[in-house]
């Protein structure tokens, strides 16, 4: 069953998210990555929708993406970009099979939801970041500061994760980022 609901998200993602996407996220894309430079790992790259917001400052860019129907589309957006200095893994945010300090900036947008889980995801995250280096991310989290809309994050959650693929609505994601140590800039 889950084969299926990876299927058809991954099908219709783009065309779910693409009012928020021309209303706010591809803004807040364009601001994250934009003066991104040299080696970039990006972890649930899913269709690629960050793809064009790298700059040519980029040396290289590794997206990983554990899910087969997303990495069919991430490869043909792979194609059609004008970047050359991509490489495309298979990799779940947990296990990353690559050296310790390998990158300048690892990028995480609207994944850390939905990793089985993500203190294990952040801690490797971390090891794969050069001393200095930064995570960018971009999430969606638990509205904390507002009892009523919390209520309804996790009324409705377990149906969302399983609609969504994992994605929890009432994470407590930046609860996390710094327990696996990472302060903010």
């Amino acid at each position: 069953m889950k084969s299926i609901r990876a299927y058809f998200m991954a099908k219709f993602y783009d065309t779910a998210i693409k009012k928020v996407e021309e209303n706010c996220l591809s803004q807040w894309r364009s601001d994250l990555l934009g003066n991104l430079s040299g080696d970039v790992l990006e972890i649930g790259s899913g269709t690629g929708l960050n793809l064009k917001y790298y700059p040519k400052t980029v040396n290289m860019l590794v997206l990983t993406e554990p899910d087969s129907n997303m990495r069919h589309i991430l490869n043909q957006r792979i194609e059609e970009s004008d970047k050359d200095n991509i490489l495309m893994a298979n990799y779940h945010a947990e296990s990353i099979d690559l050296p310790d300090e390998s990158f300048d900036y690892v990028v995480s947008t609207l994944v850390l939801c939905s990793v089985k889980n993500p203190l294990n995801s952040l801690t490797e995250l971390k090891r794969l970041l050069r001393p200095n280096g930064q995570l960018i991310f971009m999430e969606h989290v638990a509205a904390d500061d507002n009892p009523k809309l919390l209520k309804w994050q996790k009324r409705i959650e377990p149906f969302w994760k399983w609609i969504g693929c994992n994605c929890h609505l009432a994470r407590q994601t930046e609860n996390v980022i710094k327990q696996a140590g990472f302060n903010s800039n």
